[in-house]
């Protein structure tokens, strides 16, 4: 069985943080990729717990202007916790 995974989903309004906050994760010890479209996070993480390097925590930066965001996310963020990884997500707003 797969060992579960730290998942950090940073999101938001563009110019609200989201790059900084990526790299400050990045900087404690996140496996980090920005900008990864909805339907190809499960795939990676599949890729990650079978990296040899044991990825343990993973930060993923994802944009809401992409155009299938509503239509996916519920069914992959269900899918990711009913692995078992731990998701949590972050949502950035800017004035």
């Amino acid at each position: 069985m797969a060992r579960a995974l730290d998942i950090m989903v940073v999101t938001g309004l563009s110019g609200s943080g989201k790059s900084i906050a990526i790299r400050a994760l990045e900087d404690s010890g996140f496996f980090c990729i920005d900008n990864l479209p909805i339907l190809l996070i499960l795939k990676f993480i599949d890729l990650c717990q079978g990296y040899q390097e044991g990825i343990q925590r993973i930060a993923l930066g994802i944009d809401l202007r992409e155009g299938h965001f509503f239509q996916h996310w519920p069914d992959v963020l269900g899918e990711m916790r009913k692995a078992g990884h731990r998701v949590e997500v972050l949502f950035f707003d800017a004035s």
